[in-house]
């Protein structure tokens, strides 16, 4: 009995040895996880405000592009009206001052005659158009340098679109650089 005992005493002592030496184990195990976890959750919060300043960043970029849009809106209607109402005139002094070097004014046959790359096109002044029977249909920006101002002279049986084309000088104005028209 006391052999066994002592059998019994010496396996105890061994499994207790062995629980022991793999907790130890583990404890390093545990506190290099709990260093990688903390680094890791340091870069993620650095990459987190990276990112949101990324984004206050492209909301600042989008809202003046959107700025500048509105303000070339309002600069080319402007001179659209303004064109308008000197075709309807025959102000060609205001018709030439607003033009690109593209645009040639034939103040003979009251045309516009518009000199492009694929050839020149002409078109004749518009008349009878009116606040009443004009209406906005869009603005394209083709980039920061050229847009166009899409409208339409409305009546009861139908309609035409304008397209007025417009280019930024050198100066940053916009010049009037064409006109396209389906009626």
């Amino acid at each position: 009995m006391r052999k066994s005992r002592i059998l019994l005493i010496w396996m105890l002592a061994l499994f207790l040895t062995a629980c022991s030496s793999s907790d130890d184990a583990s404890l390093p195990d545990v506190q290099e996880r709990e260093r990688e976890d903390a680094i890791n959750t340091e870069q993620m919060r650095k990459e987190n405000e990276l990112l949101k300043e990324q984004v206050r960043n492209n909301q600042k970029e989008k809202d003046a592009k959107e700025q500048e849009d509105v303000e070339s809106l309002r600069e080319t209607l402007n001179i659209t009206f303004k064109l308008m109402a000197a075709m309807q005139s025959d102000n060609y002094t205001y018709l030439e001052s607003v033009s690109s070097p593209n645009i040639e004014i034939s103040q003979q046959d009251n045309i516009i005659i518009s000199k492009l790359e694929q050839g020149d096109y002409e078109v004749p002044f518009l008349q009878n158009v009116s606040l009443n029977n004009l209406e906005y249909r869009g603005f394209n920006p083709l980039d920061s340098d050229r847009v166009i101002l899409h409208m339409a002279t409305v009546w009861s049986d139908g309609n035409s679109a304008l397209d007025f084309y417009f280019i930024r000088s050198e100066k940053g104005n916009w010049l009037f650089d064409g006109l396209l028209t389906n009626g």
